[in-house]
């Protein structure tokens, strides 16, 4: 509703640097988005000053809603990031700089602890991963160092309606974290996420508007206290070892774009909004009337009618959003101990991180989202069979095909 008006609690970048038989590195940024090309840049920056392999260097973002604007906007319309981007890429440039200056011998340990601060937002009997992923690194004494925690839970439970610059929830569970483990460095890692909200907010319905108002920071730090605290019960029952396996590396899969018949997409949506055939529109206009010519209908009609105009405008942009029709998406895995991160530059359904969990045959598993940039969601093939798919979020905000997670 407006621009920033205050700062609740810093925003930061934060490193972790692990070295072994290999090494890795994960910067994870206080920021909602980043485009894929700016994540290159700070993955190519790092690696200069570093030498750390740039495959082997992950950049991502919480997605806190509360964020500074990161010039994603402007990139996806062909122009330059506005001044005030640079400061923010050279942060998390700084940040993994610094984790590789101060390596030193630690030690490292992994455990589990469960969290139901979120829940599913597509449908009410919706999956749900309770499992935050804890990794402990200390010092050779056995003082912490850092913990690197990994849930699946938008960092929006504050709304539209906050001008005060905040991580979200995460902000509260990292102060949890320090208190019980004092010294460390909480680092927030976003899970398997696209269809799971804080448990603040209802279901996500297409068909009412005005869904993003939030919490105050009062029920947001009840939140993150929540899991920080859960964190810390498990993290302090770690046994840390002197060594562990690191290695990462990367691949690219080109994965087509939703390209439907978008000729009778373009119908559906025009008469969906009583336009006649013949109607040009820009996106920004039809987004205008969706909301001026469906307000008033009954609820289903208006969800049907929404969803018409949404899966016209999905399939317009979607090369846009991916940054060509047939994109190289790149996937990566970082390895730690026994853990296997899957990191993925989209937002993932629940499914999708159930899925690599399942093919690896346990909990030491985890897709980390928005890692290395952003093209929009990432929906499970099984997401786009469901009843009324065509009717939820997470599909109509998604750009690649629906066999695009299995094959990533």
């Amino acid at each position: 509703t407006g621009t920033a008006a205050s700062l609740h609690d810093p925003l930061h970048a934060r490193a972790l640097y692990l070295a072994s038989d290999s090494d890795l590195l994960l910067v994870e940024c206080e920021l909602c988005l980043l485009a894929p090309s700016q994540a290159e840049e700070v993955r190519g920056r790092i690696a200069e000053k570093t030498g750390v392999g740039r495959e082997r260097i992950l950049v991502g973002g919480i997605h806190t809603h509360s964020g500074p604007d990161t010039g994603l906007g402007a990139l996806l319309q062909g122009f330059e990031s506005p001044g005030h981007v640079a400061p923010l890429l050279e942060a998390a440039v700084e940040a993994g700089v610094q984790a590789y200056a101060n390596a030193a011998a630690a030690r490292l340990g992994v455990g589990c602890a469960e969290a139901r601060i979120g829940r599913n937002r597509r449908r009410a009997d919706g999956p749900l991963d309770t499992d935050v992923l804890v990794i402990r690194v200390d010092r050779t004494d056995g003082s912490p160092l850092a913990v690197l925690y990994l849930h699946g839970c938008h960092p929006t439970a504050l709304g539209h309606d906050n001008l005060a610059y905040s991580a979200d929830w995460p902000w509260a569970a990292g102060r949890a974290i320090q208190e019980g483990l004092p010294g460390c460095n909480p680092i927030f890692v976003l899970g398997a996420h696209a269809d799971v909200d804080p448990r603040t907010r209802g279901l996500l319905d297409m068909g009412i508007p005005g869904q993003s108002v939030g919490v105050g920071f009062d029920q947001v730090e009840v939140l993150g206290r929540e899991i920080g605290q859960a964190v810390v019960g498990v993290a302090s029952a770690i046994e840390t070892l002197p060594e562990a396996a690191v290695a990462a590396g990367s691949s690219r899969v080109r994965i087509p774009v939703l390209q439907a018949d978008q000729e009778r997409r373009r119908l559906d949506a025009l008469a969906a909004l009583d336009l006649p055939p013949g109607s040009e529109a820009r996106t920004g206009e039809l987004y205008r009337l969706e909301s001026e010519r469906t307000a008033g209908l009954p609820l289903e009609q208006r969800r049907q009618r929404v969803a018409k105009v949404r899966l016209y405008l999905r399939d317009r942009t979607a090369a846009r959003f991916a940054f060509g029709s047939e994109p190289e998406v790149e996937v990566q895995v970082l390895r730690i101990g026994d853990v296997h991160l899957l990191g993925l530059p989209l937002e993932p359904t629940v499914d999708v991180g159930l899925d690599w969990k399942r093919r690896l045959g346990g909990r030491d598993a985890a897709v980390v989202g928005i890692a290395n940039g952003w093209l929009r969601y990432l929906p499970h093939a099984r997401n786009f069979e469901e009843p009324s798919a065509d009717q939820k979020y997470e599909i109509l905000q998604s750009t690649l095909v629906p066999d695009a997670s299995e094959r990533l």
